[in-house]
Formats: structure tokens, sequence, C-alpha cells
């Protein structure tokens, strides 16, 4: 029994070397012949029961004739797959094994759905903010892993600003998290007014839903969804635990969180409405 452990990426560009086949209707037999594979070997790349090769998804992807361009997404994502990241080089207790899967993703990813309530968004915090919720934590860290910690969610960042593909973020958040003032009433000022400056970039959407909606679709309920541009990398939905995280790549257990999101949208304000808001909350600070 193999004990390989795919990362969530592996997985996705698994998927989509078995959707390249089941879509030509060849049978397993068939492209091993062609590729020179053994039926154990296709069986663990279209599985990731082990580490796939960016040259076998490309021959792969000749044999089926997929078109240029997706022949090439999916062989980059192999490629990024088995090339360590920067999160990798990061200690445990810095990064926990599910975060570290989830910077993989989206490092890789075009955009980020997100809905919280309680705390900004990790894409979107100031150094200050990250800091203090670092902080907070029980046990509380040392001030040398806090700093680490909050330079680990700064350096994430860099992705909203890449020049030739920025990671686009809808990030949908409470009215309540505005007013809470996490690290005191100046740096919740600061992160207010940073989340009006991120607000002004064309790839990042931010809604607010107001107090007074009520109660609302997936009320205490977080989640993140990531997209990618892979025409096989179906969306993977992200959930926070206090020791770790929880994927969910099915299409039935994504439904309920692509749906909700939908929803959020609807009852939140809209992107000016929520500039307002929160212009009007950090003046108050």
């Amino acid at each position: 029994m193999s004990t390989y452990k795919p990362n969530v990426r592996e997985r996705l560009v698994a998927r989509s070397l078995a959707a390249w086949r089941w879509e030509t209707g060849r049978s397993g037999a068939d492209v091993c012949k062609v590729a020179g594979f053994s039926q154990a070997k296709l069986s663990k790349i279209e599985n990731a029961h082990h580490p796939i090769k960016p040259a076998d998804v490309m021959a792969l992807g000749l044999i089926y004739e997929v078109p240029e361009k997706e022949r090439t997404l999916v062989y980059e994502a192999a490629e990024r797959a088995l090339v360590p990241g920067w999160w990798e080089e990061l200690p445990p207790d810095v990064v926990m094994d599910a975060v570290r899967d989830y910077l993989a993703l989206e490092s890789g990813a075009i955009l980020v759905r997100t809905f919280k309530t309680d705390l900004v968004p990790g894409l979107l915090q100031t150094r200050q903010y990250a800091f203090a919720l670092a902080t907070a934590f029980v046990p509380r860290p040392t001030e040398d892993k806090a700093l680490r910690q909050v330079e680990a969610r700064i350096k994430r960042q860099k992705r909203l600003f890449d020049d030739k593909s920025p990671l686009g973020v809808h990030a949908i958040i409470g009215e309540a998290m505005l007013r809470q003032p996490v690290g005191g009433p100046m740096v919740m000022k600061d992160q207010l007014l940073h989340l009006l400056k991120m607000g002004e970039l064309g790839h990042v959407a931010l809604q607010v839903i107001p107090a007074s909606a009520g109660a609302y679709p997936a009320h205490g309920f977080p989640f993140n969804i990531l997209s990618f541009a892979e025409e096989h990398f179906e969306d993977v939905v992200y959930l926070d635990h206090l020791n770790g995280g929880r994927y969910i790549e099915s299409p039935k257990g994504r439904e309920p969180y692509t749906l909700n999101f939908a929803a959020l949208q609807r009852v939140a304000l809209s992107h000016s409405q929520s500039a307002e808001l929160i212009a009007e909350v950090a003046d108050g600070m």
C-alpha cells in the first residue's frame, strides 16, 4: 500500500489527467501501450499515489490531443507541485501542515473568495493587526514566533501586486468585525484605512454585511473558495480549524459553499456602500 501523501495541487493535476482520458473514451491499457507506461504507473498518476512528473503530463496531453493552452497550464501546475515554495522552509511552529498546503494552493490560484465575520481576511491584514491576532493566541507565542507568523502572512500578500497575474480576491466580511478594535483603536483604524486602499485595486472586491441584515446565509460558518486557471482544476473549499484545516474537493461537498457565497453577495452592501461604511467606522476610531 502506498504511503505517499500528495498535496492538494498534486491531486488536482491527477484529476485533470484522469479527466483527459475519460473524455477521449480510451482505456487505460490502450493509453499505456502508446505512452510506454505500465498500467500500475498510469493508475498511480491518475490517483496521485506518487509524485507526478511534468514530462508525463506533457506526454499524456499529447496523446489525448489536449489543446496546447490547457496542456501547458496543467504541465506548469505539475512543475509547481514539485518545486518547494517559500512556505516549505518555515518550521511547523510557524505554519501548520494544513496551512502549508493552503499556501501552495493559493500561490497558484487566480481567485480567492473568502467569507469572514470575526476577523479581516489574512490577505488584507496589516502587520500590526496580524501581530495582535498572533499574540492573542493561547498558549501565547514568543514575540519572535509571532513576528515570523506575521511575516509569512505579509509575504502571501505579494500575490496581490503581481504585475503579470495578480491574485483576485472577493472578500465578504461582517460589520461587527469592523468595530472590534483588534490591537487597539489606532491599529484598527489603520487596518480599516488599509481595507479601503486595497478595495481600490481592480482585482479586489470587498463587501460588508450590515448589522441590520439580521440572520444571513452561512451565518457562523466562515470559509474560503479557491479557483484556478486550469480547466479541469475545480474549485477547492478550505475551512480553518484551531489546530489545522480541512479541504473540500468533491462537487457535492463544494456546492453549499458556492451557493451560500452567491447568496451572501446579495445580502451584503455593494462595493461602494461597503467602502462608505468602512470609512465611517474608521472616522469614529
